[in-house]
């Protein structure tokens, strides 16, 4: 298989993440609706399909033995990176486990669940994937504005 064809389907896959993950992400509140809006949640799914087409592809190119275990490997790295990215968010902002931690999870299961089963299917083709993506694409855009957070009156502090 072709390197980009990997990658492409782990983006298809990476898209149907990214739209359940936008989807969830609506009713939870946010700690920062600048930082983590659908847009960055929706980008960051595609960004781990896409990897995890990558590790498809790596795991294809080694001997047919070591295949599970070098995609296995891979996959652990890539969810325990997403899991690290989501709790460094303490960090930076007040109590956001409760928002990063069930996205991470979407965001990086799906692709690793889907990733060899959608390469293993004829039918899961690039205009499916193409599909996926501009949709994925499309939502994570159009609401990336509906946050949560309170929008009060335009209006200065009141006087001390």
């Amino acid at each position: 298989m072709s390197i980009y064809r990997d990658i492409y389907t782990g983006l298809g896959v990476g898209a149907v993440a990214a739209i359940i993950a936008v989807l969830v992400s609506l009713p939870l509140e946010s700690p920062d609706d600048i930082v983590f809006n659908a847009a960055s949640i929706g980008f960051g799914a595609l960004g781990l399909g896409a990897l995890s087409g990558f590790l498809w592809h790596t795991a294809e190119t080694t001997h047919r033995f070591q295949r599970k275990h070098v995609y296995l490997g891979g996959s652990i790295g890539l969810l325990v990176a997403a899991l690290a990215i989501a709790v460094a968010a303490i960090f930076q902002f007040d109590d956001p486990l409760a928002f990063t931690i069930p996205l991470a999870l979407i965001s990086a299961v799906i692709p690793i669940v889907g990733t060899p089963i959608a390469a293993s299917n004829d039918r899961f083709g690039i205009w499916i994937n193409g599909i996926l993506v501009i949709v994925a694409v499309a939502l994570s855009l159009l609401l990336a504005g509906q946050g949560d957070q309170e929008s009060g009156s335009l209006s200065l502090p009141p006087a001390p």
